[in-house]
C-alpha cells in the first residue's frame, strides 16, 4: 500500500510540475506597460501641473520586458537632428506603477552637441491599454550643467 501511495504522490508530483512549465513563468494575465505605445505629450507649469503650457505633441515609446525603454518625439525642446530616446523603466509600488529615465542627445544643424535631455517620469497604467505620466525634464548643457527643467504629463494608448 505504502508503494501505490508513493507512486501516487510521485505522479501527482510531476503532473503539477509539467502544468507549471507548461504555463511559463512569462504568463501573466494582469496589465501590463510591456509593448508599443502611442503617446500624447505636452509641457505643464511645474508649480501648478493643472496648467497646460503650449500644444501637445506625439511620440512613441516601447517598454521592453528587459527593463529598457526606447521612444522618439519631437517637442517644442527638441530639434530635427536629436536622437531617439533610450532608457530604462521599473515597477514601482501600487498595482500599476511605473517609472522610467530616459536620455536623448540633442545637436543642431551643424553637427555641434548640444547636450543631453533627460526625462524623469512617473507612470500609472489606467487600463490594459492606457496610462498617464507626469514628468521632469531636464536640458543639460555639453558641459554637464542643468541649464533648464520643464515638467511634462501625457496619456498613452496600446499600439496593437
Amino acid at each position: 500500500m505504502k508503494l501505490k501511495n508513493h507512486i501516487a504522490v510521485i505522479t501527482l508530483t510531476l503532473a503539477a510540475s509539467g502544468l507549471l512549465v507548461w504555463s511559463g513563468p512569462g504568463e501573466n494575465n494582469s496589465p501590463t506597460i510591456e509593448g508599443v505605445w502611442q503617446v500624447t505629450r505636452g509641457g505643464v507649469n511645474c508649480s501648478d501641473p493643472d496648467q497646460a503650457l503650449g500644444s501637445t505633441f506625439p511620440a512613441i515609446m516601447t517598454f521592453h520586458r528587459d527593463g529598457t525603454v526606447t521612444g522618439a518625439g519631437k517637442s517644442p525642446v527638441t530639434g530635427p537632428f536629436d536622437t531617439p530616446e533610450h532608457g530604462s523603466w521599473q515597477r514601482e509600488p501600487g498595482s500599476q506603477n511605473y517609472s522610467f529615465r530616459e536620455l536623448q542627445y540633442r545637436y543642431d544643424a551643424t553637427g555641434t552637441f548640444l547636450g543631453p535631455l533627460v526625462i524623469t517620469a512617473n507612470v500609472e497604467l489606467t487600463s490594459a491599454n492606457s496610462f498617464i505620466y507626469s514628468s521632469t525634464i531636464q536640458i543639460i548643457d555639453p558641459n554637464g550643467n542643468v541649464a533648464a527643467t520643464h515638467c511634462g504629463r501625457a496619456t498613452a494608448t496600446r499600439f496593437e
